[in-house]
């Protein structure tokens, strides 16, 4: 009773508006949809909280902590790279999700010891188990500083920055400057085989089996491509010296590394006032004009006084025309005129009914690959629009209807497209990655700005801002301090519906 009771303090902390910034500081997202709230409780019934009056986002919070603090005592900081959750204390019970380091986690005070976890399974808010074993510290405190952990309230989780150099090392550890030395000098043999197209003697130098050839350092983990990305949660410094910290722990010297935020668009909020449809320039384009001629043929003609939209801005859509077989935009242009643009320069975004069975508060999504559109709804309501970009031909986004079976924070990739490099390279640490087609997932990209058209390997890409607020508003909700979830069967988390069309 006492969980079910944290769920609905949770719903409460939100209908009074708050944050989910702030309902993952203070434990207050739950574990989602498939948990249904007290309803016998008079301790946590909403009738509890009705004669609060403006006090109750205090006293909500102050109480959400104070249960947190009984049921809840344990803080644990996350240390491995990633751990699973599973749902039962046992090595083999379901994996429901996942913690990566530096996350914070709350658990119960008394760990059950198993033969295969000496250390302790650890029950965790809001369910599952972690074995502390497995890279967890936990204590009676809470940590004095856990800044490892993804930045939710930002547009990209980590800092992203990309390798400029041909050959990188990636350290366990901050190297000395005798290692780092060393090191470069490898690096600098190694590029210069593969310039001089000795590829096997190149593989053959990094694998340490060539005489006589510069060795590289125990502490090397491996040496990074021009172009590979790599995910930051902090900058340490040895002896002057500057090195990136990635989310796995090893070390990049920053001075070889670029850093990339992506593009600053973003879609519409949509309310009463501000509905679909909603229109954007995907290419840069100055609307023509109709002429009708005397003997009444009309034909679509330039026009020297229309205005000039550069891509990714909105614009005032009216519908679509057919003109002698061709088919245009019509867009307001000012003073009363109408201005005509082909159909490849302008994406609109409509709505549309929900799939069959959606509950009027279920979140979902609408893809439309033919306007490179996404569009986000409450039940029948659209709350939110935008530009993605999708798969290129030969590598299509499948159309149907699919439902989220994982999310993560971030995750690692491939096969991105061609803006991300070559298909040979990873990205490690994808932004706001929920995948709803096997491999195919909506997820933010910072290394391309041409949404609105076609550029991926099959995944919805979403600008950075568009790619966290899609999913901070999708089932499942990432409890706080989590990395990730699964929906399987079993997990009891509900994922939300994608709808892709042509």
């Amino acid at each position: 009773m006492r969980r079910k009771g944290l769920i609905l303090v949770a719903a409460l902390l939100v209908s009074a508006g708050l944050a989910w910034g702030l309902a993952v500081w203070f434990g207050a997202a739950g574990p989602g949809p498939a948990i249904e709230p007290a309803e016998d409780d008079p301790e946590t019934s909403a009738e509890g909280f009705g004669d609060r009056g403006p006090d109750l986002e205090a006293q909500a919070r102050a109480e959400l902590e104070a249960r947190l603090d009984r049921d809840y005592p344990m803080h644990g900081v996350v240390t491995a790279a990633q751990i699973p959750v599973r749902a039962a204390s046992d090595r083999e019970a379901q994996v429901i999700g996942w913690l990566r380091l530096g996350g914070h986690v709350r658990a119960h005070r008394e760990p059950l010891v198993s033969p295969r976890c000496a250390t302790g399974w650890y029950e965790l808010y809001p369910r599952g188990w972690a074995c502390a074993g497995q890279g967890i510290d936990m204590s009676e405190t809470p940590p004095e500083d856990h800044d490892g952990s993804a930045q939710r309230d930002a547009a990209l989780p980590y800092r992203y920055l990309v390798v400029t150099q041909p050959q990188t090392p990636e350290y366990h550890q901050l190297p000395s400057r005798d290692q780092q030395r060393a090191a470069a000098e490898h690096g600098a043999r190694y590029a210069e085989m593969l310039n001089a197209g000795q590829e096997r003697r190149a593989g053959l130098l990094r694998e340490g089996r060539l005489a006589n050839e510069p060795a590289s350092p125990a502490i090397v983990a491996r040496y990074l491509h021009r172009n590979f990305y790599v995910a930051s949660n902090g900058v340490e410094t040895r002896n002057d010296r500057r090195f990136v910290r990635t989310v796995r722990g090893s070390y990049v010297r920053e001075a070889e590394l670029e850093e990339r935020t992506g593009t600053e668009l973003h879609g519409v909020e949509l309310d009463e006032t501000t509905t679909l449809p909603i229109a954007w320039a995907v290419r840069t384009s100055t609307p023509l004009r109709r002429v009708v001629h005397p003997d009444e043929s009309v034909h679509i003609r330039p026009n020297p006084d229309a205005p000039t939209w550069e891509r990714q801005v909105i614009v005032p859509w009216l519908r679509r025309e057919n003109v002698e077989g061709r088919d245009y935009h019509v867009v307001d242009i000012g003073g009363g005129q109408e201005g005509y643009l082909r159909r490849w320069f302008v994406a609109v975004a409509e709505a549309i009914e929900p799939p069959a069975g959606v509950r009027d508060d279920e979140p979902w999504v609408h893809v439309d690959l033919s306007e490179q559109t996404l569009v986000l709804y409450r039940g029948s309501r659209p709350t939110y629009a935008t530009l993605v970009s999708t798969g290129l031909e030969g590598h299509d986004t499948p159309v149907g209807e699919f439902r989220i079976h994982r999310k993560y924070v971030s995750d690692t990739m491939a096969n991105l497209g061609p803006d991300a490099g070559d298909d040979s390279y990873r990205i490690d640490d994808v932004p706001w990655t929920q995948y709803f087609a096997g491999s195919i997932a909506l997820h933010g990209a910072f290394w391309h700005h041409r949404f609105g058209l076609r550029r991926s390997h099959g995944c919805v890409n979403l600008s950075p801002h568009d790619a966290r607020y899609v999913f901070s508003h999708t089932w499942p909700e990432i409890p706080p301090g989590w990395h990730g979830v699964s929906t399987d069967r079993g997990t009891g988390f509900e994922g939300s519906r994608v709808l892709v069309t042509e």
